[in-house]
């Protein structure tokens, strides 16, 4: 049966009903390195370790209201104690762990974290010791040169063994005063600035979760693959946390297995039979460039229902590529919808997107929504003056509120007219954790001259509505303006990401300099009233001479002018990691920029290749800088 949570009761209470009705219910397989099946996780274990983690917090001394970052790598103990925190009263704070060779930039994010949220504990396990991408946590710890928090670590698979089911005492467990409690501290993925910790409620996950169910349609036989961080909304609401209460039944892998061999995704795809999945644009362009044409004949993708996108912009392009390329597994060719949402949200905005959306380029860039003959099927994004977008669907929640408003009046927009995205839903969370200024601004937004008094989270996001569906064009922060026009950054690194074939596809950013921003050595800067474009774009050569700097820099720049009529005016090139990207995939403009202008890239990543507009290409790339 599938346990869609009613509005009165909690994750725990879904939990516990399905331990009593079905404790051997498979809900997770985790999938390791090699795409093998390692481990099985049941409806009765999972409520069993609940349990247990729940007694031992409370033998630590955290109590109802402490909060506790939880530093796991990809496991199901992750899930565990994330539950057990809900059980004892504690806010998890899911986070993603520390890497030990780039420990510099990475605990400063975790600290901030720590120090935002308060937290006194960190909850981990074995894993996390004996990983290769984290040496021991206690010589970590030990090591004085890295300034880790003063909290103590916890380990939460050290548990004793059960005596028996019987043990199990949800009377114990922590029942929250009401639906607008928190639940927990979903930290955002810092795309466009610093990290802030989202106060997630109990009834924002009853709304969700209830949603996803609909939303998915979610049943008995649901198979789902996916390899979607735990410490980021969608994985953990609509993959762990979904599927804990017995919506579904789920392989998981990590998100490392992934990037290392995406091939697997599709192999356990084609073994389970899977029927939903989940992921960024960039994984289905992944899949088609390191898979075979023999591995694809010899996969089944018939049963797939549902392949979500979601996270970052849908690129059509995308989309009719990976169908061409995987028409031999049987995939159909209306599996894919898109999706929207954001962590002030809890999870989704609106899902079961579909649909292409072709667009006048020079309207747009004015903030009209100029709709122009539908694109010839097998085609998608066009430069020649046509923009397409894919829908991100509608929202399932019949309370919630969609309004397309201007960012600078708060006045609605008209119909076919770009604005801010501004939400009102059930699962709109609660607010900024210890941030009560940007709590009021960001949501609790009025609409100018609206006599209703309904307040709505302001998303950041720009966007329009197209006969009820919603469609996401870009960020407000990372709008670049010309010359009066607005250009989306998303567009410019579309025409960038094929246009030379050393240039990495998942690697290319754009973002743009203001009139008095110049980074150490450029000077054109000065006197400029406008802005100028900036493109980075890594190549995963180890060499790069001149003269391939220079045709790479002239190539960037001539299709962006044919595409955008814009002049390029630097061009950064240099090796994997030069594009600042969150734990989620995301990229981070506002982070690159800030470190082209600090000089931070060229100290980071070794001698890079800038070229500015009227000038030569510096520098070049070597072995030892590889």
């Amino acid at each position: 049966m599938t346990f869609v949570i009613a509005q009165r009761n909690s994750l725990l209470s879904a939990l516990w009903r399905l331990y009593e009705k079905e404790p051997d219910r498979l809900l997770f397989t985790f999938v390791d390195d090699h795409g093998e099946d390692a481990e099985t996780l049941r409806a009765g274990e999972l409520t069993e370790a609940v349990d247990e983690i729940a007694r031992s917090l409370r033998s630590w001394g955290l109590a109802p209201g402490d909060r506790a970052v939880l530093v796991y790598p990809p496991s199901l103990d992750f899930l565990k104690a994330f539950m057990g925190c809900l059980a004892a009263g504690v806010l998890p704070v899911p986070v993603y762990p520390p890497n030990p060779f780039r420990l510099s930039r990475d605990l400063a994010g975790f600290n901030a974290i720590v120090e935002s949220s308060g937290a006194t504990a960190a909850l981990t396990n074995g894993l996390f010791d004996r990983s290769r991408r984290a040496s021991s946590v206690g010589r970590l710890l030990g090591r004085s040169e890295h300034n880790w928090p003063r909290i103590p670590w916890y380990r939460t698979d050290r548990r004793p063994g059960r005596r028996g089911g019987a043990d199990c005492d949800p009377d114990t467990w922590y029942e929250p005063a009401g639906p607008g409690e928190t639940a927990f501290l979903q930290y955002t993925s810092g795309s466009t600035g610093t990290p802030k910790g989202v106060m997630v409620t109990h009834g924002n996950l009853v709304h969700e979760i209830a949603a996803n169910v609909v939303d998915l349609r979610l049943n008995d036989e649901t198979r789902g693959v996916f390899w979607l961080p735990q410490y980021h909304d969608m994985g953990l609401i609509n993959v762990f946390l979904s599927t804990a209460i017995g919506n579904s039944t789920t392989h998981i892998l990590s998100p490392l297995t992934f990037l290392q061999r995406p091939w697997i995704w599709l192999d356990v795809m084609s073994r389970v039979g899977a029927t939903i999945t989940s992921a960024p644009n960039f994984a289905y362009d992944l899949a088609i460039r390191k898979t075979t044409p023999e591995m694809r004949a010899a996969w089944d993708l018939s049963c797939l229902e549902m392949a979500i996108t979601a996270a970052e912009p849908i690129r059509t392009r995308t989309i009719s590529a990976f169908l061409d390329a995987f028409a031999v597994t049987g995939v159909r060719p209306d599996v894919f919808y898109g999706a929207y949402g954001l962590a002030e949200n809890t999870a989704s905005v609106t899902n079961r997107g579909q649909g292409v959306l072709r667009l006048d380029k020079q309207a747009l860039a004015e903030g009209d929504v100029v709709p122009v003959d539908p694109p010839v099927e097998g085609t998608s994004y066009d430069a020649g003056g046509h923009v397409d977008y894919y829908g991100c669907g509608f929202s399932s929640k019949p309370e919630d509120r969609i309004r397309i408003v201007d960012p600078d009046t708060g006045v609605p927009c008209p119909p076919a007219r770009v604005g801010e995205i501004w939400v009102r839903s059930s699962t709109t969370a609660a607010g900024y954790w210890g941030r009560p200024e940007a709590t009021r601004e960001i949501f609790h937004a009025t609409v100018t001259g609206d006599d209703d008094p309904t307040e709505y989270l302001r998303t950041g996001d720009l966007g329009f509505l197209h006969e009820g569906q919603l469609f996401m064009t870009g960020r407000i922060k990372d709008l670049i303006i010309v010359r009066g026009r607005n250009v989306y950054p998303s567009d410019i690194e579309n025409s960038v990401r094929e246009c030379h074939r050393d240039i990495r596809p998942g690697g290319i950013v754009a973002f743009a300099l203001g009139p008095d921003e110049t980074f150490p050595g450029d000077l054109t800067g000065d006197g400029d009233s406008t802005e100028r474009l900036v493109v980075f774009a890594e190549t995963a050569r180890k060499r790069i001479d001149a003269d391939l700097a220079a045709e790479i820099c002239a190539t960037v720049r001539k299709f962006v002018y044919a595409d955008h009529q814009l002049a390029c005016h630097t061009v950064v090139l240099g090796r994997p990691g030069l594009v600042r990207k969150t734990t989620s995939g995301k990229v981070r403009r506002r982070v690159c920029k800030a470190a082209l202008l600090s000089g931070e890239v060229d100290r980071e990543t070794g001698t890079l290749l800038v070229s500015v507009q009227g000038t030569e290409s510096t520098g070049q790339f070597t072995e030892e800088h590889s």
